[in-house]
């Protein structure tokens, strides 16, 4: 068992510098679309419209306004348009660290090539919905402070249900902890795969 370890740890010394390399080059297009995806799917439930996106080093910038006009009693128009902000690596610091382990687990055991695959795709694939997730939970929790701008926000805003502390506390669960455990946590499932086999 002790030399098994000791070869999965090898193994995963090994493939961890071509995980950091080859993420290095795919991990902007990838933190790019879970952010907007999850960002958009938050401001179409607050009737916002995304009008721009820009990338600023680590930030992603979200300019939107109110997708249905606001209008006051005596028909004045209270249209608002304002930039928000998402640190688009909130979530995804950890993907090399899980990827090299998940793939020191699926070539360190002897297992038939299907399973590996299997094994290997289902990983990566809980990998995405928690990121993805994580990333909706941070939209929603970030556009939520906004309505305190002003009367006409709020009231434009509130019309949905506002991200309260309950849910922003799961949200900084997720991104404080589970982010930071997400290895550990790919790498049971993928270690509890093997040895169901």
């Amino acid at each position: 068992m002790k030399s098994h370890l000791l070869k999965l740890f090898v193994l995963f010394l090994l493939l961890l510098f071509p995980t950091i390399l080859g993420w290095s080059y795919i991990k902007n297009y990838y933190n790019f679309f879970i952010s907007n995806t999850a960002f958009g799917i938050a401001a179409r439930y607050y009737d916002l419209a995304v009008q721009k996106t820009d990338i600023k080093g680590k930030e992603i910038i979200f300019s939107i306004k109110n997708a249905t006009p606001i209008k006051d009693i005596n028909g004045k128009s209270h249209d608002f348009a304002m930039d928000i902000s998402l640190d688009m690596e909130a979530v995804t610091f950890n993907v090399p660290l899980t990827l090299s382990l998940l793939l020191a687990i699926v070539l360190g055991f002897k297992m038939p090539l299907k399973k590996r695959w299997e094994i290997f795709y289902t990983g990566m694939l809980l990998l995405f919905m928690l990121h993805f997730f994580s990333m909706l939970l941070f939209s929603f929790c970030t556009i939520a402070p906004v309505a305190n701008i002003n009367p006409y926000v709020h009231f434009y805003l509130a019309r949905h249900y506002l991200a309260g502390e309950i849910l922003c506390a799961i949200k900084d669960f997720f991104i404080n902890y589970v982010a930071r455990f997400e290895p550990f946590l790919i790498g049971v499932y993928g270690w509890w795969e093997v040895q169901r086999r």
